[in-house]
């Protein structure tokens, strides 16, 4: 991961950190989620649209000009602020992981973990139930895998939740075993 992408992050958590508290304190955390999916998908359906809001030629009451013209009949007053408020900072193209970490937001507040679970098959239901019932015992967390196959991995599974990966794959374990015979010759 580059320095910028940490830093995109970071920032990225700051934003969906306000916005949440705004959304919570009006108990209507689901309904801005709704709403700054709208707009994400708005901008990326409308290339003209987004050109014209993350471009630093144009003037910020413009931008915001357009964001109440478009966004005020299908979301929050919250949300709205929350837009301006992004294009005053010029962070309107960072939007799209402000959704991220502000679903991550609610997750945590709701106990919910979203593992990513890679296998080298495609597992079958009792296999995803097993999986996700030993992953609830551990984490202590409602959870709701995605499952996906990489043939590479040959075998085993590897588990990513957020940040943290936990490697059971037969190909991380052949590679560990190559790199310990090299290093024992």
């Amino acid at each position: 991961m580059k320095i910028g992408d940490i830093k995109n992050i970071k920032i990225a958590r700051k934003y969906a950190d306000a916005i949440y508290i705004s959304a919570k304190e009006a108990n209507i955390e689901e309904k801005v989620l709704s709403d700054l999916i709208f707009t994400l998908e708005t901008l990326s359906v409308n290339k003209e649209l987004s050109d014209f809001l993350l471009s630093p030629l144009i003037k910020t009451e413009d931008k915001k000009d357009v964001i109440q013209k478009l966004f005020t009949p299908h979301t929050d007053k919250i949300t709205i602020d929350f837009l301006n408020l992004l294009s005053e900072a010029q962070r309107l193209d960072a939007l799209g992981e402000i959704v991220n970490k502000y679903k991550d937001k609610i997750n945590e507040a709701k106990n919910i973990e979203k593992p990513l679970i890679i296998s080298a098959v495609d597992l079958n239901e009792n296999q995803k139930e097993q999986v996700k019932i030993k992953l609830q015992d551990k984490l202590n967390k409602t959870v709701e895998p995605e499952f996906i196959v990489d043939e590479s991995i040959i075998g085993g599974l590897i588990v990513e939740i957020k940040d943290k990966t936990i490697d059971c794959s037969l190909k991380t374990k052949f590679e560990n075993m190559r790199k310990e015979l090299i290093k024992g010759n």
